[in-house]
């Protein structure tokens, strides 16, 4: 295979999407808020399949002895590489790419893994490069270590084996009141006391591969696997001990890379996972359920779609994604329901880019529900509006992000609206990076004096860290009817560790919030509350990574004129092994 080939490989590998919480429940009797997905935080590694990179860095870790040959293979790595920045984490097709280098004898060897990017709350890849100066082994005296099964120049077929345990504490769940909560939810059974400790695991085990078809600028690569979850204790939603072996990841994909324009395409099907933007409409955490009998709720191992098909390219500086998504929910809460839409996107500098996006719901039996009783199809609602980044590369540096969207449905006087706006800088050149940001949100809700309905449809908003908008209140507040302030702070004390800190205030839009929990559908107060959190992600080798939770939600006027009082507090410790 030319080296020409292998470079635009290189500049592909991660074209899996322009860049996918929770769709909004049924707005009837069972409603939202019954936590059928749960709060779904996600860590790095090879978990993070689907999520949007936002910083990719290449490091020698041994030199060859030569600065010359050094600087030669990281401009080298870093032109293959450069252009992950924006697209979609796919690992086995990085793990090819890094493998090319290899081949065209640039490296001894070369690897990456993933890392949190605690700025933007986001995902960046590090390359490492091993330059020692001895020969490697010959293709045929090469030892594959798991978890390769198979690798040449041209392909790599590996085991997928991830696992992962966590051990979660509340105090005050359900701000006391978890009766209250769950009156109507499906999945509640034994509710907790005033504190309840628990333990949760899962087990993902399978296969993924990619290889070159031919000569030719063409690739397949696909993943299957299955997962086994464990749930023993009792959770927020009951004590009943939970075991559940499910399909995960099924999907078959076809990748063309010119190598040379550096265009390029690819096209997925079947169950897998994605990611729009920074997850404010379509978040990969809203793909699969993690409650109820498949439990693992706060460890949320699950995020692949039932079914969807994405399609994606990138032709010089304008990108496009076309995707239909069918959520995997759970058996007995089924909705139906699926997403449709396409982004298209231009970057207009390297700081600046843009894009627009147009997604539909072609099917749903969810509802709607207005003041005056009537119920309103879900089905045919229609979102489209805009997201720009405005991110210089330079290590000290403000930055700009915000998306703004209008919902209508042609079935019914619809006028809703979502936008935010953040703004943030970082000290890149100064010891632990910090940074800091400010973030205002809001999602319309119904005015209940207007014939027009105006609550805003969060589709598949969620994302620990940028759309689950506080570890507690998530659980009973969603994307809806709901203006945020937040502050986040981060530093990263050490190579692969990230300390967060985050500050939520919570206010309604409208005090009608029928849609949201039913304990909270009149509202006698905007005031939502309050929520303080405190996050360790620890990646603490290539293989495992280490996620520590702390928060602290202080219920507002609104809450505790229902009798909701006591301030919920929540630890977390969870623990991710991926190969």
């Amino acid at each position: 295979m030319g080296t020409g080939i292998r470079t635009a490989l290189a500049c592909a590998v991660a074209l899996m999407g322009a860049g996918f919480a929770l769709p909004a429940l049924a707005q009837d009797g069972i409603a939202s808020g019954a936590g059928q997905y749960g709060p779904s935080v996600r860590p790095v590694g090879q978990a993070a399949i689907g999520l949007t990179i936002s910083r990719v860095e290449v490091e020698i870790v041994t030199s060859s002895g030569d600065p010359a040959r050094d600087q030669a293979a990281l401009q080298a790595a870093r032109a293959a590489t450069g252009v992950l920045r924006g697209r979609a984490y796919r690992p086995v097709l990085v793990e090819t790419a890094l493998g090319f280098l290899v081949s065209d004898g640039m490296v001894r060897s070369a690897t990456h893994r993933t890392a949190y990017e605690g700025a933007r709350g986001a995902l960046g890849v590090v390359v490492s490069l091993d330059m020692s100066p001895e020969p490697p082994p010959a293709p045929a005296e090469e030892e594959l270590g798991f978890p390769i099964i198979h690798k040449d120049d041209r392909s790599e077929l590996t085991f997928i084996l991830n696992a992962g345990a966590g051990v979660y504490s509340d105090v005050n769940p359900w701000f006391g009141q978890p009766e209250l909560f769950n009156e109507f939810s499906p999945i509640a059974g034994r509710l907790p006391g005033s504190g309840t400790t628990w333990a949760e695991a899962y087990l993902e085990f399978g296969i993924g591969g990619a290889t070159q078809i031919g000569d030719s600028d063409y690739y397949l690569f696909g993943a299957a696997s299955g997962l086994f979850s464990v749930s023993r204790g009792q959770d927020i939603f009951t004590d009943d001990n939970r075991n559940f072996l499910h399909p995960d990841k099924g999907y078959v994909g076809l990748l063309y890379a010119n190598p040379e324009t550096g265009d390029s395409a690819q096209l997925t099907f079947g169950r897998q996972t994605w990611t729009l933007n920074n997850g404010f409409l379509i978040s990969m955490i809203s793909g699969s359920s993690n409650a109820g009998e498949r439990g693992a709720t706060f460890l949320g191992p699950r995020n692949t779609t039932d079914f969807s098909a994405v399609a994606t390219g990138e032709f010089g500086r304008t990108r496009f994604s076309l995707f239909y998504i069918d959520p995997d929910e759970l058996e007995n809460l089924e909705s139906n329901t699926t997403f449709a839409g396409v982004n298209l996107g231009y970057q207009f500098t390297d700081a600046f880019t843009m894009d627009a996006s147009l997604i539909t719901i072609p099917t749903s039996d969810s509802t709607y529900r207005t003041p005056a009783g009537d119920t309103l199809t879900r089905e045919g609602t229609l979102t489209w509006g805009l997201h720009a980044l405005w991110r210089p590369k330079s290590p000290d540096h403000f930055w700009v992000e915000g998306e703004a969207y209008t919902q209508t449905n042609p079935n019914y006087d619809m006028q809703a609206q979502a936008w935010y706006g953040t703004v943030g800088y970082i000290w890149d050149s100064l010891p632990w990076s910090p940074s800091i940001s400010y973030r205002y949100a809001s999602f319309s809700g119904d005015d209940p004096d207007t014939d027009r309905f105006e609550r805003f449809d969060g589709l598949m908003t969620n994302g620990f860290g940028n759309w689950l908008q506080g570890m507690s209140f998530g659980k009973v507040y969603r994307n809806g009817n709901l203006n945020t302030h937040r502050i986040q702070a981060n530093v990263s004390p050490r190579e692969g560790m990230n300390l967060t800190f985050s500050w939520h205030q919570l206010q309604a839009d409208e005090l009608n919030n029928l849609g949201g929990n039913p304990a909270l559908s009149l509202l006698t107060s905007r005031d939502i509350g309050n929520e303080y959190t405190g996050t360790l992600r620890w990646g603490i080798d290539r293989n495992r990574y280490l996620q520590v939770v702390a928060s602290h939600a202080i219920p507002g006027q609104a809450l505790r004129n229902i009798g909701a009082d006591k301030p919920w507090t929540t630890f977390q410790a969870s623990l991710y092994v991926s190969f």
